[in-house]
């Protein structure tokens, strides 16, 4: 269906669905970022209550990356395969109830397994955004959306510190834990009230709906690049 230039004329940030969708992503991009930079502010605090060494941090921090890295390597086929919304969700279940489970560690072992769960879930939020915002946004305003839902890294990096500074100072360090992990449950009940792909939303109108998809990407019809292929390729080992 062709779309007129009036039509493209569209509205910007929050009188569209697409841009409410951008904010939304915002929004648990801030919260991915608090709940895997809680550690590192409440590190002080830590070696204190349980006497980590300089190693013990190194270890807590390389389990996190760790699974960080190899779950990115898996994350997005996996959202390709079952979707956006029910691959996000799972991921934020899993990173927000392991950030909670922080607070009742006794020791290496149990943070090690927190921090592992936690790299796990949370490895799985840029892939599912990039995919959300190739859905939900037409070529032209891609870079745009990206920008929108990236200013969470930078909220997140300034609200941590006074955030857990005061959860700590004011209720304990149990708590610089608990309620971080808290925020992502209450961002699925908007996520799950508010979100589906563009074709299946009950509230985008069809204007908007058709802006987009005069925007999409054609579907291509090459296979998928086998392993073999991208370890061969210099960019591969770069990134």
């Amino acid at each position: 269906m062709p779309v007129s230039s009036s039509d493209r004329a569209q509205p910007g940030l929050l009188r569209t669905w697409r841009w409410r969708i951008a904010i939304l992503l915002c929004l648990i991009t801030t919260i991915n970022y608090v709940d895997r930079l809680v550690f590192s502010v409440a590190t002080p605090t830590l070696r204190d209550v349980f006497e980590f060494s300089n190693a013990d941090i190194g270890t807590l921090s390389l389990a996190f990356l760790l699974a960080y890295g190899f779950g990115q390597i898996v994350a997005g086929r996996i959202v390709d395969r079952f979707g956006v919304k029910r691959v996000f969700s799972i991921a934020v279940i899993v990173w927000s109830i392991a950030g909670i489970a922080h607070a009742w560690g006794q020791g290496i072992r149990s943070f090690i397994t927190a921090r592992v769960f936690l790299g796990i879930g949370e490895a799985i939020n840029f892939p599912a955004v990039f995919k959300s915002v190739a859905e939900w946004f037409p070529r032209e305003e891609r870079a745009l959306a990206v920008g929108v839902v990236t200013l969470g890294v930078g909220f997140g990096s300034i609200i941590t510190p006074p955030l857990v500074g005061w959860l700590i100072i004011d209720y304990s360090w149990q708590a610089a834990f608990v309620v971080p992990g808290l925020l992502g449950f209450l961002w699925l009940a908007l996520w799950w009230r508010y979100y589906e792909t563009p074709t299946a939303h009950h509230f985008l109108q069809a204007r908007e709906l058709a802006f987009i998809r005069a925007g999409q990407d054609t579907t291509s019809d090459e296979p998928r690049p086998a392993w073999s292929a991208l370890l061969r390729q210099r960019t591969t080992w770069a990134l």
